[in-house]
């Protein structure tokens, strides 16, 4: 090849390298002009779709699981051996829980809103029997259930429409015992 043509032939080649690397970096520069940071974005491009999220540790364990249960959104912590010991989610009609769990995953404490939005607080036993509930009624009157372990209601404290009340039951939740008391009035004794 002689030489001019060689150096012709060099010249198309570093002017068509030249062109080329512009053409990078101008797709670069492009594309770092969309991911500044100090540019405002598409929200739908900061969003992370997925169908479950796990946190883990150092050693790989999930420790914290985001997750659907029966299509509403859960939330899971999990100890050191595995276990669920602290669950938030949402029940069937979109309604909030917060359940404790013992180291077994058993559920001890329940705090939860009803569809309704009244709230109770649950307390259960070491086989899961709730033994104790504290709750509001619908006019936001407090109740408090203490239950045997077969699940009878032996105490409830109540108060309902200016009167309080106390009553005792016997192992088959038959009334043995009821105290009550209006507003402004002495208190009434029945005993079955």
């Amino acid at each position: 090849m002689p030489a001019a043509l060689r150096r012709l032939a060099t010249a198309a080649l570093a002017a068509l390298c030249g062109f080329a690397g512009a053409f990078i970096f101008s797709l670069a520069s492009g594309r770092a002009e969309a991911q500044d940071p100090a540019r405002p974005q598409d929200p739908s491009a900061r969003a992370l779709v997925t169908g479950e999220l796990r946190l883990v540790d150092g050693s790989g364990r999930t420790r914290l699981l985001m997750t659907l249960v029966r299509g509403k959104p859960r939330l899971f912590m999990l100890d050191d051996a595995g276990e669920y010991r602290l669950e938030m989610g949402l029940g069937s009609d979109g309604e909030p829980h917060v359940w404790l769990r013992d180291s077994d995953g058993a559920s001890k404490v329940q705090l939860a809103l009803s569809a309704r939005g009244l709230p109770s607080l649950t307390l259960a036993d070491q086989r899961g029997r709730e033994r104790s509930v504290l709750a509001l009624s619908r006019e936001g009157e407090p109740t408090f259930l203490m239950r045997d372990a077969e699940g009878a209601d032996r105490v409830a404290v109540w108060r309902d429409k200016g009167t309080e009340g106390l009553a005792l039951a016997d192992a088959k939740g038959q009334p043995i015992l009821l105290i009550s008391a209006r507003d402004g009035e002495r208190a009434e004794i029945q005993s079955f």
